[in-house]
């Protein structure tokens, strides 16, 4: 793992953060057209989850246990991960959702989840398949649904490689998977056994990282990003 993308979120000091790892470290993901950090959870959250409990009603994303859960009690409210005063430097963002099909490339996932109309206004969310996806693209490495799993799991991305003892190693991401089963309702999570995305019924029970954006005055103290010295912001 030689992505220096590691960042402390909850604490501004060096040596609370790097030994509490499970609470405040975080890897960069992204950045938006006004300069604003999109961060992800380093390590899961530390139990499972279900995307929803109903598994036969089709619920959008604002209603879903997981968006509420996180935005409110698994982890904006809870102190362990958000202290007093460390919530104002997460920014309310427009979050888009929808369905997608994953046989596609990083730039075809994103062209297809930014263009979905259906929009909530929240701080937290989960990564999206085009997250994942060009977490490997970045990397140099040509993983896809369509043959290369062997390669998927070498990226930095996946659970395993930002955590060393995870719950599960199925992890929600936002995107349905795009229709009803007969059974229930589908949505992807990133696999275990493949490395990539599958979909699972909704009431199943994978661990969720949250990812959100800080807001624009996050100041830059110090780091150059590596785990054993993350960014530190205050």
């Amino acid at each position: 793992d030689t992505v220096n993308n590691y960042i402390c979120f909850g604490t501004s000091d060096k040596s609370t953060c790097t030994g509490n790892t499970d609470a405040y470290m975080y890897r960069i993901i992204g950045i938006n057209s006004s300069g604003q950090l999109k961060l992800i959870k380093k390590e899961a959250l530390n139990t499972t989850y279900q995307w929803h409990s109903v598994y036969s009603i089709l619920v959008p994303w604002p209603n879903t246990d997981v968006s509420n859960g996180l935005n409110g009690n698994y982890f904006l409210s809870n102190t362990t991960y958000v202290p007093s005063g460390w919530s104002e430097k997460i920014a309310t963002t427009t979050w888009k959702y929808g369905n997608t099909t994953i046989n596609k490339t990083a730039e075809k996932l994103y062209e297809t989840e930014n263009g979905w109309s259906d929009t909530t206004n929240t701080k937290i969310a989960l990564m999206y398949m085009h997250d994942y996806a060009y977490a490997y693209q970045s990397g140099g490495l040509n993983c896809s649904k369509s043959g290369t799993y062997v390669l998927c799991k070498n990226a930095w991305i996946f659970i395993t490689n930002c955590d060393s003892n995870p719950v599960s190693t199925n992890e929600w991401t936002m995107s349905l998977y795009g229709h009803n089963n007969v059974d229930g309702v589908l949505a992807w999570h990133i696999h275990a056994s493949t490395n990539y995305s599958d979909y699972a019924y909704v009431h199943d029970f994978n661990i969720i990282r949250p990812v959100f954006y800080l807001t624009p005055d996050v100041e830059y103290i110090s780091g150059t990003g590596t785990l054993a010295d993350p960014i530190i912001i205050n």
